[in-house]
Formats: C-alpha cells, sequence, structure tokens
C-alpha cells in the first residue's frame, strides 16, 4: 500500500512541476510579447552625399537640395549629390533664400532680389529695393485686396516678405516682383524669419519688441514688450496656434498670447538656450538648460514633466529635434535618441559626424542631417 501512497505524490508533484513550467512559459511569452509591442523605433543610414562646405545656407525642396554661398554661388543638387546645375550671381547673399511654387528667390547685399526656376537655374525677374534685407525671406499666400499696376499672368497668391535695416517691412507678389504693401512705422531694425498664423505676421524689432502686422494690409495690429531686459531683437520665434514661443536674450523663455499681444507665462526660475522644439502631436516644449540638461515642458499645464542630465557640452548650438509618428527624437553629439518623459534617452541612431548644421524631412520616415563640412547623411526611420 505505501509503494503507491510514494507513487501517488510523486505523480502530483510531477504535475505540479509541469503547471509551473506551462505558467513560467505563458508568463515569459506575455513579457516577450509586451517588451516588442513597446520596443524603440529604429533607423538605417541609407546614403551619405557630399554638398557645398563652403555654403552659408542650404534648403531643401521636392528632391533637391539648394546651397548658397556667401558670394553668390547657388547649387542645385540631387539626393545623389548629382549637380543639377550651378548658377553665380552679383552679389553676396545676405540673406536665408525661400522657394515658393518652384521658384527660388534670393536676396543679396546690393538690395537685389531674384527669382529663379528651380528646375533649370534660368533667372526670371530681378529687383531693387530701397535698402539692405536683414530677414531671411518668408513666403506665404497673400489673401489680401490690394491690386498691382501690371496684370498677373497666373491665379497665384504667392507672396514674400521681409523686414530692411531701415526697419521698414515689405510684401511682393512672387510672380511679378511687384509691391503688395510697406510697413514704414518704425526705424529699428529687423532679424529674423517672422510667423505667421490668420493672416497675421509677427516680427521681432531691434528695439527688442515684438510686433504683430496684418499680412493682407501691413498695418500694425499690437507692438509688445515687456520690460527692457527682455529683449527679443534676435529671437526666434515658434508657436502652437494660439501663442507666441520666444526667448529673451536674457534667456527667459515666454508664451505670449498671439491674438493680443499680452504675457501668458514666462519661465522665472530656468535660463534656457534660444533653440527650442515644439512637439504638435504631444503639446510639450523641448527646451535646453544653461545647466545642459534637455526639458519636457508641457503648455497645457505649464509644469516640467521630465529632464534630462546631457553628459556632452552643446556648442554651436549643434543640436536639433524632429517629431516621427507622434515621437520627438533630440540629435545630439552626432547621436540620435528618442525622448520620451518618464523614459531615459534612448539611442536610435549613430551619425559619423557630431555636430548637425541643419536638418531636413525628406519624406514621410525619410530625414537628413547636415554637417558643418557639408557632408550629408540620409536615414530612414522604421
Amino acid at each position: 500500500m505505501k509503494p503507491k501512497i510514494e507513487e501517488l505524490m510523486k505523480y502530483k508533484l510531477l504535475t505540479i512541476a509541469l503547471l509551473g513550467l506551462v505558467v513560467l512559459n505563458f508568463a515569459q511569452q506575455k513579457k516577450a510579447g509586451s517588451i516588442a509591442s513597446q520596443s524603440i523605433l529604429s533607423a538605417k543610414i541609407t546614403k551619405t552625399i557630399q554638398l557645398d562646405s563652403t555654403a552659408a545656407f542650404t534648403n531643401y525642396f521636392e528632391g533637391k537640395f539648394f546651397s548658397f554661398s556667401k558670394e553668390g554661388v547657388i547649387v542645385s543638387s540631387d539626393t545623389t549629390g548629382k549637380v543639377l546645375w550651378k548658377q553665380q550671381i552679383p552679389g553676396n547673399i545676405s540673406a536665408e533664400p525661400v522657394i515658393v511654387e518652384n521658384i527660388l528667390v534670393i536676396a543679396t547685399d546690393n538690395n537685389d532680389i531674384n527669382t529663379f526656376d528651380i528646375k533649370t537655374g534660368s533667372q526670371l525677374q530681378s529687383i531693387s529695393v530701397e535698402d539692405k534685407i536683414t530677414t531671411p525671406l518668408f513666403a506665404f499666400n497673400y489673401a489680401g485686396t490690394n491690386e498691382l499696376m501690371i496684370p498677373k499672368q497666373t491665379n497665384s497668391k504667392a507672396a514674400v516678405v521681409f523686414g530692411m535695416a531701415s526697419g521698414k517691412i515689405s510684401c511682393l507678389d512672387l510672380e511679378t516682383l511687384q509691391e503688395y504693401w510697406q510697413n514704414g512705422d518704425q526705424k529699428d531694425t529687423l532679424y529674423t524669419k517672422p510667423i505667421l498664423l490668420n493672416n497675421k505676421l509677427v516680427f521681432t524689432r531691434g528695439d527688442g519688441s515684438l510686433n504683430s502686422i496684418d499680412a493682407n494690409t501691413g498695418l500694425l495690429i499690437w507692438r509688445w514688450q515687456e520690460e527692457e531686459l527682455s529683449n527679443f531683437s534676435k529671437a526666434n520665434l515658434e508657436t502652437d496656434g494660439k501663442s507666441i514661443f520666444v526667448v529673451s536674450a536674457d534667456s527667459v523663455f515666454h508664451s505670449i498670447n498671439f491674438l493680443l499681444g499680452r504675457l501668458n507665462w514666462r519661465l522665472e526660475n530656468i535660463k534656457v538656450d534660444s533653440k527650442f522644439f515644439y512637439s504638435t502631436s504631444q503639446k510639450n516644449l523641448y527646451l535646453i538648460s544653461s545647466n545642459e540638461k534637455l526639458i519636457i515642458f508641457s503648455v497645457k499645464d505649464e509644469v516640467t514633466v521630465d529632464d534630462f542630465k546631457l553628459r556632452y557640452n552643446l556648442p554651436n548650438n549643434s543640436y536639433n529635434f524632429f517629431e516621427f509618428e507622434k515621437k520627438v527624437f533630440f540629435v545630439y553629439n552626432g547621436i540620435i535618441y528618442e525622448a520620451e518623459e518618464k523614459q531615459l534617452l534612448k539611442e536610435v541612431l549613430k551619425l559619423d559626424f557630431a555636430d548637425v548644421k541643419s536638418f531636413y524631412q525628406l519624406g514621410e520616415n525619410k530625414f537628413a542631417a547636415l554637417s558643418y563640412n557639408g557632408k550629408l547623411t540620409i536615414f530612414i526611420m522604421r
């Protein structure tokens, strides 16, 4: 009788052990599935090409790169690095060019504005303006009622706006280079690219103020400057569609009501770099603090939701951000990281150069990083 009891006990123990192995295997499979579902995106370098290493500006438009040297040399290349055409224009290129509707618009230091066909490089128009252009050129669709003296040949509404050393702001029709309007209310030089929202342009001025201009008429809507120390004369502007985000010369981050030109809030206790990123999907700001931290800041809640201490210094503002599939990526010291709140920075791809001069999105999942020596690395996210 006793041997039968022992055999029964062995059978029960074996059954329990087998059940334990089944449960453990199921748990491991479930965990593996969970990890796979939460895995980060990856990236792969597909091509490296060499662009003009002397270029002051490099633009990308519909499969082509356009490099502009200060000496007036324009080079058009495709994504394989093949040169499509090359042009030399009189004067130095003094402001960042713009491309719209297959037309390249360039301003030179001899106060000329030139337009070119981007496919052939042939010149279309040229006009002289009264003063040196000091802001990047900015293109938008004109929606006003001002009439031009010479009739247009097309229905294009494309216009180009820019600021000058004299403080004047001018808006030209792209096709004919005729003037729609000019604002000469103030005398302070303008420096930075404006932002546009609901037919309102916002510029920074040399006196440190922000100015909202009606894009259809050129009339001043509001002027804002909080205090003398809050100088925004050379600050970059961003918007979430409701507010203007800007960093003053004393490294204080401000949020300003776009419609009214009034202060919403400012970050009193954090000094930040002038370069920052706004995530349209996450509604968060990505800031770099003076003590080398990457800060994720919630616009809605007006609080810091996370921060990361960076291991390396950031020379020349040589870092960038981009967004892909509702995730934000931080390009820093030659490495692309996924930057999500409540998680560590996750390395996605290592570039073959440390300092990134410019960053471009070439397609839905294709991007490119440009080094200071003209080396361009193209990669895909997957």
